[in-house]
């Protein structure tokens, strides 16, 4: 509601060319550079997005769709909604999204969620927002199924705390309605991989029949 109140007072203006009210015009949505399906570890070339039969004796990740590069304006789009609280960047990067990486209709969509000292810190929790964007946009079926375990000091920690950090960073809150399903994990960037490794993880052992990623950027 706040942000919506300051839209009208103090209009956005877009990333990329500084138009009025919106942060992202229709001009540099569209100018967002395509990616190639590949695998989002190794980046050999797949079909779909899929990943390729090496990474996936380490990975839980059947697929990861991403829709464009985390660089130029879908890296200031990015900054913006997490460091500068534009909250309405949650609908650029949802329709991006939606547009570019197809949502399987059989899959229940879920997300990553934030530590909870970012959210505390932001007032809100940036990839649920997307989800929540995701699904009165396109009519998918979202919910929460992940919980963080601990607080994750992912950016200054070296490599190896941090996969031994990740490996049970996750906790999957309704292990029933996983059981058999095919589950669609949304986050806004990628670059290692690690994080979404750890969530698909953790949804995999509670019985989820296939995991994949969908994601705005990748680095």
């Amino acid at each position: 509601m706040l942000d919506r109140v300051l839209s009208v007072l103090a209009p956005h203006m877009c990333v990329g060319c500084g138009a009025v009210g919106t942060l992202l015009c229709d001009r540099c949505h569209n100018s967002l550079p395509l990616t190639v399906s590949r695998c989002y570890r190794c980046h050999k070339l797949t079909h779909f997005g899929r990943t390729c039969p090496s990474c996936r004796r380490r990975s839980s990740l059947f697929a990861v769709r991403v829709a464009t590069t985390y660089e130029g304006n879908a890296k200031l789009l990015l900054w913006r909604f997490k460091f500068g609280r534009a909250q309405a960047a949650a609908d650029c990067v949802a329709h991006v999204t939606y547009e570019r990486c197809n949502f399987p209709a059989d899959s229940l969509v879920t997300f990553v969620p934030t530590a909870t000292s970012h959210v505390r810190r932001r007032g809100y929790d940036q990839t649920q927002l997307i989800v929540d964007e995701l699904a009165d946009a396109a009519s998918i079926c979202c919910s929460p199924l992940l919980r963080r375990n601990g607080q994750l000091q992912q950016r200054s920690a070296p490599r190896k705390e941090r996969l031994l950090q990740l490996a049970s960073a996750f906790e999957v809150l309704r292990p029933e309605m996983v059981r058999g399903k095919r589950i669609v994990i949304v986050d806004d960037v990628i670059t290692t991989g690690g994080t979404l490794e750890a969530a698909a993880s953790a949804l995999t052992k509670a019985g989820a029949s296939r995991v994949e990623g969908i994601v705005f950027a990748q680095a």
